[in-house]
């Protein structure tokens, strides 16, 4: 037979197979009709049936809890004198592809009453409208605020009186603060930029590379650096704004974050040393040690970010020093729990110096971070507690006396909303744990809940009756909307693993009928109500169940955490995704030919590994701003130390000098002809020039005529926030794993071409096919 016959027999093929898919599903149907079910399921197709399917919309105009965090469990922010709490919430309009977020304060003795609309700010950028909310007395209500065409800045509104003012100027854009309880001390961090005269002369003569990454280079970005901040501290009384006497430095704005001591005197930060030591790479931590020694005694212009550790900032005089010579632990932030005095405080998160005698002490240290009591500003360090490893702990002040709390999150990996919450008081003999509870324990509790299958709720807890009331269902059309239900499943991977995963079922699911298969990665919380998944970028859970298609939101397992940084992370990988199909069909639920997989950000690499590794079939693919520690990304981002260290370590060194073989048999650089699933890449974030990160992927692919196509935002986020960013990512995604699963297609005609596009790369795959 020649090519075009097979090519003819296999799209014949193709279209059986669908006639014989729709056939069962009218005979599973007519069944259903003529002969009857249980009751149950006949009313909730009846039911179904005058509901509207849960689509991408509908995800992005959902309105979350902010503050408290939906996700956490958590209590809302309280006001000193206990009669008050406020709630942050966001959603997503569309018509003007904003975020609209609204900050509430509710009266406790009034909860049912309507709240206090404080401040409302519509976020037309990345970043949020609100962001760090706190109490600065029982009237007064701080925060980071920006609308459309502002810079964030900080804001306090006196949510009695509903007003509000800016306390930085509107040129100076904001990313973290703290606030001194008697309103005159203001520490923040804004964005840095180099003097413009500096960028002249560069742009004029020209200029020797030295720390710039190749994407700066490329977009301009090495003008203005991204996410470089300067410390500022401003007297509110006197107006007089001061800069910190030290380098800027470069820092993930997440981990940002600064605590003024009481007498707003002090501040504690996390940044990165100007130098880091030798003996840090002593330290056991992979990340710790590799990090370590590949900025070993290197100086740089602005501060690298890789490793951070503990620094104390004088607000009267301007300078900031390093408090804790240790990094801080890469398992979360550092918290930070100031004595009411001011001359202490006990800091959580963090290791402690290498710089001892002691052998037994020494060993101790450099496997463990800690909890520790500071002393301040000496810097005199008591030890409280080691953390366990990979767990993330956190230290919070208390209204009791001489005490802070401790809540335990566990693993870093899986954290739990279920935090465990301890109260240690500090005596003669040092801290101790109080078992009972503290007198101030209020009898009722009010926090956000939410479960697999019921969206966040505002809830108040009765401790007296156990009573539980809703105060604010802050999305009541979801009523009105079908939602796929959702199941934990569990099953063994093929190394002997214990998996676990979220299963969405599709909401037109009847028992016999074999359906689709998404697998989607990068994370799974079995108490959290996710309708995309983990993330917004790509994932799109419910409208896909919505479209008759089973969903399942991985977890990571306990192999796959041994393996991070190994060769034996790829194969970890492969076991989950492979043996969470052989599960699916084996119980069957599901079509193995007709499998698709989405991985974002890290989870990348778990997608394109599965492609060229596995002899499974898989119609579909999407990976989304995807790591994929491939060559060329290595080579690109290279000039980026803490990149390059980390790029390495899987494969034990840099590819030359005799160590090409692990780079040639694991890199996806040197496999791409082993690729056969059409796989749609995704750029979001190009403000860091994160396209060049698929390019190789794109062209590689494209230069082997294989099915692929990229997808580009060119001022996104990661992930993808504003609400047109996400649904042409996510809506994207819905369109192309149902055109390769179902053959499927949105009659909307705005999406002709698309389609045009995808039926030519249809004929490819078809060619691809055929030449296996």
């Amino acid at each position: 037979m020649g090519k075009k016959g097979k090519v003819f027999v296999r799209v014949l093929f193709r279209l059986l197979r669908q006639l014989a898919y729709f056939s069962v599903c009218l005979t599973q149907v007519s069944s259903l009709l003529l002969f009857g079910v249980d009751n149950a399921r006949r009313s909730m197709l009846n039911h179904s049936q005058r509901l509207t399917s849960f689509s991408v919309l509908d995800s992005i105009s959902m309105t979350h809890f902010v503050q408290p965090d939906e996700h956490l469990n958590e209590s809302p922010p309280v006001s000193p004198d206990g009669k008050q709490f406020l709630i942050v919430t966001e959603r997503g309009v569309i018509e003007t592809n904003t975020r609209e977020y609204s900050l509430f304060v509710y009266h406790i003795s009034r909860t049912h009453a309507q709240p206090i609309l404080v401040a409302r700010f519509n976020s037309s950028s990345n970043r949020p409208g609100i962001l760090d909310a706190r109490w600065i007395d029982n009237e007064h209500i701080s925060f980071i605020g920006e609308n459309p065409g502002e810079v964030p800045g900080v804001y306090v509104a006196n949510c009695l009186a509903r007003i509000r003012h800016r306390l930085t100027s509107t040129s100076v854009s904001v990313a973290a603060y703290d606030i001194s309880k008697d309103q005159h001390t203001l520490v923040y961090y804004a964005s840095w930029a180099p003097a413009e005269a500096n960028n002249i002369d560069k742009e004029s003569r020209g200029f020797t590379i030295t720390t710039e990454l190749l994407t700066d280079l490329i977009n301009g970005r090495w003008r203005l650096p991204a996410v470089a901040y300067q410390m500022y501290v401003r007297n509110l009384v006197t107006g007089h704004i001061q800069e910190v006497h030290e380098k800027p430095f470069f820092f993930n704005p997440g981990r940002l974050k600064i605590y003024l001591s009481p007498n707003g005197r002090y501040a504690i930060s996390e940044q990165g040393p100007d130098v880091i030591p030798a003996i840090w790479s002593q330290y056991e931590n992979s990340a710790v040690r590799i990090f370590a020694r590949e900025y070993e005694n290197k100086r740089f212009d602005i501060r690298d970010s890789a490793l951070a550790e503990p620094m104390l900032l004088d607000t009267q005089t301007g300078k900031i020093t390093t408090l804790i010579n240790a990094p801080c632990s890469t398992n979360g932030l550092i918290s930070v729990a100031w004595a009411a005095d001011s001359r202490s405080a006990v800091i959580g998160n963090t290791s402690l110096p290498l710089d001892i005698n002691d052998p037994a002490e020494f060993r101790r240290r450099k496997a463990h971070s800690a909890v520790a009591d500071v002393k301040i500003p000496g810097g005199e360090i008591q030890h409280i507690f080691d953390i366990p490893e990979k767990e993330r702990w956190e230290v919070s002040p208390s209204a009791v006396p001489s005490s802070f709390i401790l809540i335990v999150y566990g693993k870093q990996e899986s954290i739990s909303r279920n935090a465990t919450r301890k109260l240690f008081r500090h005596e003669a003999d040092g801290w101790v744990e109080e078992r009972n509870a503290p007198a101030e324990t209020p009898v009722s509790d009010i926090a956000v809940e939410e479960s697999l299958n019921d969206w966040p709720k505002l809830m108040e807890f009765d401790r007296s009756s156990g009573q539980k009331t809703v105060l604010l269902d802050p999305n009541p059309q979801f009523r009105q909307l079908l939602l796929a239900h959702e199941e934990v499943i569990h099953w063994t991977g093929k190394q002997g693993e214990a998996q676990i995963g979220g299963l969405y079922y599709p909401t037109n699911y009847m028992p016999g009928i074999r359906y689709p298969l998404v697998i989607q990665t990068h994370g799974f919380s079995p108490e959290e109500f996710r309708p995309d998944g983990s993330f917004t970028t790509a994932f799109a859970a419910q409208p896909l169940a919505n479209k008759g298609v089973f969903v399942l939101q991985v977890g990571e397992s306990d192999l796959e955490i041994a393996a991070k940084d190994t060769l034996s992370r790829g194969p970890a990988t492969q076991s989950q995704i492979e043996s969470a199909i052989d599960h699916l069909s084996g119980i069957g639920l599901i079509d193995r030919e007709r499998v698709g997989l989405v991985g974002f950000s890290v989870s990348g690499f778990m997608v394109r590994y599965a492609l060229f590794k596995s002899t499974y079939h898989f119609a579909a693919a999407t990976s989304a701003e995807g790591n994929d520690w491939g060559y060329w990304t290595y080579i690109a981002l290279g000039n980026f130390p803490a990149w390059a260290a980390q790029s390495e370590a899987p494969y034990g060194g840099p590819p030359w000098r005799g160590n090409w073989d692990p780079w040639i048999a694991n890199s996806i650089s040197f496999n791409y002809d082993k690729i056969h699933t059409p796989l749609r890449l995704e750029s979001d974030s190009n403000d860091h020039g994160e396209v060049i990160n698929e390019w190789e992927n794109y062209f590689a692919l494209k230069r082997l005529h294989k099915p692929v196509e990229l997808f580009f935002v060119s001022h996104g986020a990661h992930p993808v926030v504003k609400p047109l960013d996400r649904l042409g990512s996510q809506q994207g995604n819905v369109d192309w794993m149902l055109f390769w699963l179902k053959n499927e297609e949105d009659p909307d005609p705005s999406k002709a071409e698309q389609y045009a596009r995808w039926h030519a790369l249809r004929k490819l795959q078809d060619e691809t096919v055929q030449k296996q």
